[in-house]
């Protein structure tokens, strides 16, 4: 699969990005990210990443001079939030990738850089609790 197929294919999810979407929205993506981790050659790195970040550059470039924010906005997201989490819990290849890409992302786009957490970390960021009173309930919530 394509990288920037894969991104676009979560930017959907951040519309709905909330406790009771993102476990489902996730393994979706980790289920569609499957075969782009599998194929992730170590050797190939650097040139992969490379292209990457040319690829991101000239796609926002495509966009009126005033989305290209919002586009790099929604580029970052995904990785944060979900294709960086989801290398981590694939295997130590995909996991080694993504954080050279995140390095090399955040050296080249210092504007909009990125901080990416685990899925578990993303998953207990949605507790809403204040002093024990739950501040807004989910579908989902115990």
């Amino acid at each position: 699969m394509d990288f920037f197929a894969l991104i676009d294919s979560a930017r959907p999810y951040l519309t709905h990005f909330d406790y009771d979407h993102y476990p489902e929205d996730f393994a979706a993506f980790e289920r569609a990210a499957a075969p782009f981790f599998d194929a992730l050659d170590p050797a190939c790195f650097e040139a992969r990443i490379g292209a990457i970040l040319d690829g991101a550059a000239a796609r926002w470039e495509k966009v009126p001079r005033l989305s290209r924010r919002g586009e790099a906005k929604r580029d970052k997201t995904v990785l944060a939030l979900f294709f960086t989490p989801a290398a981590a819990r694939h295997s130590e290849t995909a996991r080694a990738f993504a954080a050279l890409l995140q390095a090399r992302w955040n050296s080249r786009f210092p504007r909009n850089r990125y901080l990416a957490g685990d899925y578990d970390a993303l998953l207990k960021g949605f507790d809403t609790d204040f002093f024990g009173i739950t501040l807004r309930k989910t579908e989902r919530r115990e």
